[in-house]
């Protein structure tokens, strides 16, 4: 009798322990089970890095009675950059966008009769990069990878012969550059990218309906695009250098490999007859830089410089005696502003 309540009693408790034990791993799993969910989540955010800067700058001289001699002027400058980049295993994708447009009025703004053109446009960049690949080895520093590059302007740009005329030469798309190319991405740092491309085709456009000299940018007459087919490296950096420093730069360079005979639209102008060199020798050349200092919450200032040399595009130039030509050369523009800003 008292084996049989004794195994009865142990029946019993056998199966109450077991059910506590179901019970409690229940209990165990709907406890966990919500915080792996917000892992998961929280890892899938992970993939996504946006951020960026806009900022808005003035400048201002005034001047009354100055001896010395000047000119007033006003500036303004509205620029602004930013990115999304995502990374998940061995695929990277980068988008960088850059926009800047500014103003200066130079004078007396309501007069005139000296100067009929006051406002002009002194800045205007528009450029946007995207960038994807598939790592190749196990520490994800290289990539197989394929770039789109495009750049432009937002509005129209003129030429100023004289203070009483002058000649629309820019407008958006014309000209506007694109870039697309298949190469090898080396990213060894999260700050730094070297992208080598031995397969690349970079397409001049002049909007037909925008009324400007296409053989300014070195298009044939009539022509509405131009293609070349080269090589391309491009190097990005970006990284905060010092507290509240900001660097970011960016260098280009394409080789074309088929232009062998190009027309020289400049000589063939000034000469009248088709004169041809050899494009191959000839590296395209753009080169950007930014400084960004932030000085409070709001308050900012920035450095930037941008140096491009393309044989191709015809730039302002003047003769010993004092006239005009359109010739080639170095451009360069550089800019140092203050304003309010914001990075985000």
């Amino acid at each position: 009798m008292k084996k049989n309540l004794l195994l009865v009693a142990m029946t019993l408790l056998s199966g109450f322990i077991a059910k506590a034990q179901e019970s409690d791993k229940t209990i165990k799993e709907v406890a966990v089970q919500p915080k792996n969910v917000k892992i998961e989540a929280d890892t899938a955010k992970k993939h996504w890095k946006f951020g960026g800067s806009v900022a808005i700058n003035f400048g201002q001289v005034a001047l009354v009675n100055w001896a010395g001699g000047g000119q007033n002027s006003i500036s303004a400058l509205l620029g602004g950059n930013g990115f999304a980049h995502y990374k998940k295993g061995k695929v990277a994708w980068d988008t960088d966008l850059i926009g800047s447009w500014g103003i200066i009025a130079q004078g007396k703004i309501r007069d005139i009769t000296t100067n009929k053109f006051p406002v002009r446009k002194n800045v205007d960049v528009f450029q946007l990069t995207s960038k994807a690949g598939y790592a190749l080895d196990k520490k994800n520093q290289w990539f197989v990878a394929g770039l789109m590059d495009f750049r432009s302007q937002f509005s129209n740009g003129y030429e100023y012969p004289g203070d009483s005329v002058k000649k629309k030469i820019s407008s958006f798309a014309a000209p506007a550059y694109l870039t697309l190319s298949i190469g090898i991405n080396y990213k060894p740092l999260p700050f730094f990218s070297l992208y080598v491309s031995p397969i690349a085709g970079k397409f001049t456009f002049v909007n037909p309906k925008a009324g400007v000299d296409e053989t300014r940018y070195g298009l044939d007459k009539g022509k509405v695009y131009r293609a070349e087919f080269g090589a391309y490296l491009r190097a990005d950096l970006q990284k905060d250098i010092f507290k509240n420093v900001n660097l970011r730069t960016s260098l280009e360079l394409f080789q074309n490999y088929l232009d062998k005979k190009h027309l020289d639209a400049l000589k063939t102008a000034d000469q009248g007859v088709n004169v041809y060199y050899d494009n191959r020798g000839n590296t395209d050349i753009n080169w950007a830089v930014l400084l960004t200092f932030k000085i409070n919450k709001f308050l900012q200032a920035s450095l930037e410089t941008n140096l491009i040399y393309d044989q191709d595009i015809a730039v302002p130039k003047t003769r010993a005696d004092g006239t005009p030509y359109n010739g080639r050369g170095t451009q360069f523009r550089e800019a140092f502003n203050l304003g309010i800003g914001y990075k985000f």
